[in-house]
């Protein structure tokens, strides 16, 4: 949804994911509506796949202004049942990939004083949440290395969204059943309530980040729910 919605405001844009024909087929689709994409494969647990998606990418595009990092792996586990193949699989998803993605990016955002988008959770920042542990935990890790980027780059764009439960967003999602107890008490603990944002949402605070005159660092979307704890890192 994310860069077919900019590939509508005119950006040219790389799909890239495990499965590469579904990127394919995004970027036909964008291109059937008038724009420019190319469909690529990208394992991000993988650092020489994180490395080659840059490069084509960008030999594809002819250089590269910003980047998107939109993989997640939710882990919906409790803490006594995540084993290290969670931790690693999670880990390796969430922050591991989105770093080396970033670093291998680094020369042509340097380039372009170009942005790297991230999408983070608000589940990093509340709670805490019974049998979301593994994955919070890994994206208050992503909300600190993005932090440090900035740090480092002061003249480049880290920008971080907050997202909360959304609907039909692109990420895998790993259920162990030990935490299906703990997971029917988020209602109780004031942390869900039903209510989804669309992933239209997302796309276009994306689309703000990268195009407004100002740099954007943090931004929280969420459904239209006052009452739940939801609010800026």
């Amino acid at each position: 949804m994310v860069g077919l919605h900019l590939c509508a405001l005119g950006a040219h844009v790389g799909f890239a994911a495990r499965r590469g024909s579904l990127c394919e087929e995004a970027a036909k689709e964008a291109g059937e509506a008038g724009g420019t994409a190319v469909g690529l494969t990208c394992d991000v647990t993988d650092p020489a796949s994180c490395e080659q998606v840059v490069q084509d990418s960008a030999e594809w595009l002819g250089g590269l202004d910003d980047i998107v990092y939109a993989p997640g792996m939710i882990s919906i586990v409790a803490l006594a049942d995540a084993d290290a193949g969670w931790w690693q699989r999670t880990f390796a998803t969430n922050v591991m990939g989105a770093s080396l993605v970033t670093r291998a990016a680094l020369p042509w955002l340097q380039e372009s004083r170009g942005t790297a988008v991230f999408l983070s959770s608000v589940a990093s920042y509340t709670g805490p949440w019974p049998g979301l542990g593994l994955y919070a935990s890994t994206k208050a890790a992503l909300n600190r290395m993005i932090d440090t980027w900035r740090a480092e780059y002061p003249q480049l764009g880290f920008a971080r969204i907050g997202v909360g439960p959304t609907a039909s967003m692109p990420t895998t999602i790993a259920v162990h059943e030990g935490a299906l107890p703990h997971r029917a008490r988020w209602g109780a603990l004031g942390l869900v309530s039903g209510e989804q944002s669309e992933s239209e949402s997302i796309a276009r605070v994306v689309a703000l980040i990268l195009t407004d005159s100002s740099r954007v660092w943090d931004v929280t979307v969420q459904p239209r729910d006052g009452a739940l704890p939801w609010g800026p890192a």
